[in-house]
Parts: C-alpha cells; structure tokens; sequence
C-alpha cells in the first residue's frame, strides 16, 4: 500500500509541473505576439492639414527635436532647438520644415551633401536621447548605436529612428548661410562669442510625415 501511496504522490507531481509549464508556454506566445504586433505597427501616416497637433512657436522648445540626415552608409543626427514650420513656394508643396545647423557642427557636412533629412520628435522619458544627440559629436562614434536606437529609412533612404514618437521627412528646396550685413547687432554680437561658426538654413518641403499608433 505504501507502494501504490507514493506511486500516487509522484503522478500528482508530474502533472502540477506540466500543467505549469504549459501555462508559461502560453504566457510566453501571448507576450511574442503582442511584441510582433507593436513591432509591426508603429508608425501611421499623419496629415498635417487635418491631425497635426503641435504648437509651431513652442515644438522646437525644451527638449528639443532630433534632425537626422545621410543614407544606409553613413548618417548622423543632432539636437535642434531653432526651427521653423509654414509654407513657402507653396506650389512646390504646401507645408515646409526650415532647420538651422552652424558650420562647425558634423550634421552640416551631411546636410551640404544629401537633399532630404528628417525631423523628429521624442517623449518626455526619452530626454537623454537628446541630451546626448546635443552634446556629443558623431566625429567621435557612432552616437545611434551608443544609445541602442534603432535606425530606419524611408522611401528615399532617409533616417529616422524607430524609438520617435513622430517623424517629418523633407526635401531640401533652399540652403545657405547668414549674412553679417543682414543681421542686426544683437545677432552680430551673438556670433562674435559663438564658436561654432553661422548658422546656414535649409528649408525643407515635407514629403512624408509619421506618427506613433
């Protein structure tokens, strides 16, 4: 009888751990196929004449924005807190993106080299993104795989990052620097102790235009 008990006892065991390890089983396909879903479905495309939320006198401030340019080769991007968003030209398209990139900064290598760049926004928790895209030089690194962002291109080979809560892609219609005899003495006195030299301006017709599910 104490056979047949413990014959019992074992039987009972068996079973707990494989109704167990079933239900993780099941845990585990849940989590993949949620995973594959958000991974499939990320970004939609956005119009900007009718679902377009952002301030434009404000979506430049605090954090600022991420602006991303170059191909599958080679890209760089940087943290941006000047910008601009209307129209101009509007018979080449009707909405455009202005940027501004000093001379002395990496970004404006790729920016004086490829026609189409991108501009993107991030949520609050994803600040240090932008504070390292700020503050370190992609002369230096590759600054994207640092962090671990995960670079996708467009139709045009253009990057963007799939961790953006936003994306607006451009083509570059007009590029070229300030002039000093343009400027008024307040912005002439800015540059005499800014050393990263004028800012050139590019403005860019928004071609494509994305936004988080």
């Amino acid at each position: 009888m104490r056979k047949i008990w413990l014959l019992g006892v074992i039987f009972a065991v068996l079973a707990s751990c494989t109704a167990n390890s079933n239900s993780d089983a099941s845990a585990d396909d849940k989590a993949g196929e949620k995973k594959t879903a958000n991974a499939s479905n990320e970004f939609k495309p956005l119009d900007l004449e009718k679902d377009w939320k952002e301030n434009p006198f404000t979506v430049f401030k605090g954090q600022g924005l991420l602006l991303a340019v170059g191909d599958k080769d080679n890209s760089n991007a940087m943290t941006i807190g000047w910008g601009a968003l209307g129209n101009v030209w509007s018979k080449l398209g009707p909405n455009t993106v202005t940027v501004y990139v000093a001379e002395a900064r990496y970004t404006y290598e790729f920016m004086e080299k490829y026609d189409y760049f991108t501009v993107m926004a991030f949520d609050k928790e994803d600040a240090p993104i932008l504070g390292y895209m700020g503050t370190h030089s992609g002369r230096d690194g590759d600054k994207a795989a640092h962090l671990g962002l995960h670079t996708l291109y467009t139709d045009n080979g253009t990057p963007y990052y799939q961790e953006a809560k936003w994306v607006l892609e451009c083509k570059i219609l007009y590029r070229a620097p300030f002039l000093k005899e343009g400027m008024s003495q307040e912005v002439k006195d800015f540059y005499e102790n800014f050393d990263a030299g004028i800012h050139h301006m590019y403005i860019g017709n928004v071609v494509g235009a994305w936004i988080k599910e």
